[in-house]
């Protein structure tokens, strides 16, 4: 085995990323050092505990790494400086305050740009990011500290596709596609990955390979929009059952009509793409799209009646995860509350004080509470909604009661005769005679080509 393959890993950033590549990593037999700043995220990690307390259901745990020596953290840059650290592999945030930002990604490489003494450096790169960067930021970046690319430094992208919070969806089953500009990056990303990923995929570099991530973002954003236009359009249908029933063909995912995408990475989609010339066009029009279709989605509620108090039940943008960027919940409880509406806000893995300050509602006490409620709206599918037994919550509802439901957690619970239940997209959530008007026609969602 040769120093690169002995040597330490650096792994810039432990959030969810960073954490679990170390961690897998490491219990494949890499020696691996976590740089972040987070001082708290650091300690943590260094006595074996779950750098962070946002999923509270992911399965993996490195405990056993840390504890026998092969996976550490540290907050000083100069511990992975070092000549024995030429490998970096970064997985840093690539988005802020909902728009993507490369301010991350620059700060790294100029950290090892202007630092690192190992030669030859191999950067490779996992965070999300605009193929352009590649050019922009890492190659000015090293260019500018006189470092000659191929020679001081290789680049290497291998975004991260899998959920770690799903056991269907590791990094072990999920395929791993890697892309580098050099063939030296290239063997040792196959090399690493293969370790730990049971199919490694060649891009023909490194621009493809993260262009890869994007596209597959891409796709998922306009079918997501496709399902509520479907929705829209077919009023007098059950569309999210034949969304249901079509998703068991062989070639068909599963999309749900709801009312917003949230989250770090599909909402930006558009965004990154829009970084090509050729695709800006498509990121105006998706933008366009996508505010008039979801402002129409919320605006049904309010076409079955008044609303005097509301509880929305979830405030993360997805089921069990304490992540709440560009959650669809925060843009419908401001709805609410213009209109008006005295709004509780409900979510198991934040704090009265934590829903407060990101919503500006008060929150409620899960289920008992909803009895004071005459609209509840519920978001995504905590396990704790999930596993609410249908007596309790009936005992839990005042009578009369409307209940909408996002993603058709609660479709299969029996309510009492005085609940009035809408799964939206579902059967009679789109009045016929309201159908709303999302303005011109958009461009046909599915498709990769920008138009």
């Amino acid at each position: 085995m040769n120093a690169i393959d002995d040597g330490e890993l650096c792994i810039w950033g432990l959030g969810l990323i960073g954490y679990s590549l170390a961690g897998v990593l490491a219990r494949a037999g890499r020696r691996c050092v976590v740089m972040d700043v987070d001082l708290e995220r650091v300690a943590r990690l260094n006595r074996g505990e779950r750098s962070f307390h946002h999923l509270p259901h992911l399965p993996d745990d490195f405990g056993p790494e840390v504890r026998r020596g092969a996976l550490r953290a540290t907050s000083d840059v100069n511990e992975v400086l070092t000549l024995d650290h030429s490998v970096h592999i970064v997985c840093v945030p690539t988005e802020s305050r909902g728009v993507i930002d490369p301010s991350a990604l620059t700060d790294v490489v100029t950290r090892l740009a202007e630092g690192a003494r190992a030669r030859p450096l191999y950067l490779i790169i996992e965070s999300t990011i605009a193929p352009v960067w590649l050019d922009s930021v890492v190659h000015r970046v090293f260019g500018d500290a006189g470092l000659q690319r191929g020679v001081d430094y290789h680049v290497g992208v291998s975004p991260r596709r899998d959920w770690l919070t799903d056991r269907e969806r590791t990094m072990a089953s999920t395929p791993k596609v890697i892309g580098g500009e050099s063939p030296e990056i290239v063997s040792l990303m196959r090399r690493m990955y293969e370790a730990v990923c049971d199919e490694v995929y060649e891009a023909p570099d490194a621009r493809h390979a993260a262009m890869v991530k994007v596209v597959e973002n891409y796709f998922r954003y306009r079918d997501i929009l496709m399902a509520c236009e479907l929705g829209v359009m077919l009023p007098d249908f059950d569309v999210a059952a034949v969304l249901r029933l079509a998703s068991t063909k062989w070639n068909m995912d599963l999309y749900h009509p709801s009312f917003g995408i949230g989250g770090y990475c599909v909402p930006l989609a558009k965004d990154y793409l829009g970084t090509e010339p050729g695709a800006r066009g498509a990121v105006t029009d998706s933008e366009r799209i996508e505010k008039d279709l979801f402002s129409a989605v919320r605006h049904m509620i309010w076409q079955h009646g008044t609303i005097g108090r509301a509880a929305v039940l979830g405030v993360a943008y997805v089921s069990d995860m304490k992540i709440h960027t560009r959650s669809p919940s925060l843009q419908l409880i401001r709805d609410l509350r213009e209109r008006g509406v005295e709004v509780y806000a409900h979510d198991p893995l934040y704090s009265a004080a934590e829903i407060q300050s990101i919503t500006g509602a008060p929150t409620l006490r899960f289920p008992e509470d909803l009895i004071r409620c005459d609209t509840v709206i519920l978001m995504v599918g905590h396990t704790d909604y999930l596993t609410l037994g249908d007596a309790k919550l009936r005992a839990s509802l005042p009578d009369p009661v409307r209940i909408f439901d996002n993603q058709g957690v609660w479709s299969r619970k029996e309510f009492g005769a005085g609940t009035h239940y809408l799964e939206v997209g579902g059967r009679n959530f789109f009045p016929q005679s309201e159908s709303p008007d999302t303005g011109s026609s958009p461009p046909a969602c599915g498709s990769a080509t920008p138009e």
